[in-house]
Formats: C-alpha cells, structure tokens, sequence
C-alpha cells in the first residue's frame, strides 16, 4: 500500500515538474520574443522597404542597405537603413516600422504614436536622419562639395501620418514617388558610381564593431526615454 502511495506521489510530482518546465519554457520563449521584437519588426519593415527601392530603375539608381558609417555625432558611427545613389541626387531613408496614427511637426524633438488610446513618445526620426546625411556628406564632400543629399522618413505600416512641416515623410509608395520626381541630372554615371564605391568602402562591417554600436544606441535610446519620462 505504501509503495503504491510513493508511486502514486511520484507520478504526481513528475507531472507537476513537466508542467513547470514547459511554462518555465514557454515564459522564456516570450520574454526572448518580447525583447526581439521591435528589432524583427523594424528588420522586417526595413527589407519591405528595400525590396521597392530596388524597383527603381537601375539605370539610374543604386540601393545600399544597412550601412555603418563613420559619424562626427553623439556616437563614432551611424547606421543607415537604406542609401539610394541616382544621377538626381543622394537620398537617405529611415524607416520606422510603427503602427497606428503618427503625430509630430518636423521641428518638434518628439513624435507621438497612437493606438487606440495608447501614445507613445519617440524620437524625432527627421533629426535621426540628419546625422545619416552629414555622414555621407563628410565622406564625399571633398570630391563633391554640392552634393544633393536628401532625407526621407519612411512608415511602411502606418495607419495614418499626421506630419507637418514637411513632405519628406510618407508611406513607402509615397516616398518613392516623391525620389522619382527628381529629374535634374547632378551626377554622371561615373561620379554616381565613384561615390556608390566611397560609401561602400567606408562600411564597417566588423561584427564586434557593429555590436558595440548597436549597444552604444540601446544606451542612448535609453537615456532619451528616462529624460522623456522624467519631463512628464
């Protein structure tokens, strides 16, 4: 009677250890996807956007994707979503995976998202971008002081943008119609592709370099969110 007892408390308890392992399993899995997700769905939104930029004309248009450049600003390096290089001109894009409503003027510090009666505050992308800008004008700007260098905020999955101040923010079909409408020659085919080779030769592609600035931006990502919080 006993051993039947024992067996029966043993099965007992092995059931209750799957169980606690599989929701101990399960908890992680979330907290793993909880953590990672803004960076699937920004990664996501980023090759969404790549994909119709390299709809452009190739004739006239080169796409660079995720470059790490050299930078003069808050960290020793910028990373840019997407680089077009055209005989019209530089455009820089910054994309930004956010859904619902988007507010904000292009002067303000901050932008505001809105869903359903959530809003969060977050950094101004236009100011995010200008870095990006300045960075490729640092590289070229001895061989091409008048470089045209353009930037443009894309939100492919927006519900609605409520931007003003400009009109270099859109939906992706709205951007790329706005860098299509630039027609003036600037560049010769030999000066676009000399500053295509500039900017992927100034790449870093350095794994542990490319870390080390994804976590100097979680850091500076952080410190805005504390002051914004704390200006509340």
């Amino acid at each position: 009677m006993a051993d039947e007892t024992n067996k029966g408390l043993i099965t007992i308890f092995l059931s209750l250890w799957k169980v606690w392992v599989a929701m101990s399993v399960m908890l992680i899995i979330v907290a793993i996807i909880k953590i990672k997700l803004p960076y699937l769905k920004g990664l996501i939104g980023e090759k969404f956007v790549s994909k119709k930029l390299f709809k452009l004309d190739p004739v006239h248009y080169k796409i660079l994707n995720d470059l790490l450049l050299p930078s003069s600003g808050n960290l020793n390096a910028t990373q840019l979503d997407h680089v077009i290089i055209s005989n019209y001109g530089i455009f820089c894009i910054e994309t930004k995976s956010y859904k619902g409503w988007i507010f904000g003027n292009a002067n303000d510090k901050y932008w505001t998202q809105v869903i359903y009666k959530h809003k969060e505050r977050f950094y101004n992308p236009l100011r995010q971008n200008y870095a990006h800008t300045k960075a490729v004008e640092e590289l070229i700007k001895s061989k091409y002081p008048k470089a045209q260098i353009l930037s443009f905020v894309v939100f492919p999955i927006a519900g609605k943008l409520k931007i003003s101040g400009t009109d270099s923010v859109g939906c992706t079909r709205d951007i790329v119609r706005k860098i299509e409408n630039y027609k003036t020659q600037i560049f010769t085919n030999v000066e676009r592709d000399d500053i295509f080779d500039i900017l992927v030769n100034a790449n870093i592609q350095d794994n542990d370099l490319r870390k080390l600035h994804n976590e100097s931006v979680k850091y500076l990502k952080n410190t805005r969110a504390k002051n914004l919080f704390f200006r509340k």
